[in-house]
């Protein structure tokens, strides 16, 4: 009896080790995996930290070219706006033309003004 008893006790004490530190072993190789991405982000986010502070430390010495490329696109700006009044100047000069000599139908507009030049020249070209 005292055999049974120590024999029962004895399970108690057999520990499959290997098996309760399976669980173990795989979550501390997971935060393993998982520390070594966290310290690749870190190296990415400090570089571009240093890119950027780079970019932001370097502006000032552009500004004279910003400057530059900003009075060039007010003086395009002014240039365009100066070719649509131009623009819209010549489309109403020649509206009014158009009127005055009674092209007003869309078969007879300005197209037509060069048809007697087109028809000049045939004539002439068919005569010699």
């Amino acid at each position: 009896m005292l055999e049974e008893l120590a024999e029962d006790y004895s399970k108690y004490c057999d520990v499959n080790i290997e098996q309760k530190l399976n669980p173990i072993s795989k979550s501390v190789d997971d935060m393993l995996a998982r520390l070594e991405e966290f310290q690749t982000m870190l190296t990415f986010i400090k570089q571009d930290e240093k890119d950027s502070s780079d970019i932001l430390n370097s502006i000032p010495n552009y500004k004279n070219d910003f400057d530059a490329m900003c009075n060039t696109i007010d003086r395009l700006e002014n240039l365009m706006t100066h070719i649509k009044i131009n623009l819209d100047k010549l489309d109403d000069d020649l509206e009014r033309a158009e009127t005055e000599l009674g092209y007003n139908e869309p078969k007879k507009k300005v197209t037509n003004l060069f048809t007697p030049l087109f028809f000049y020249n045939y004539t002439y070209y068919f005569q010699c």
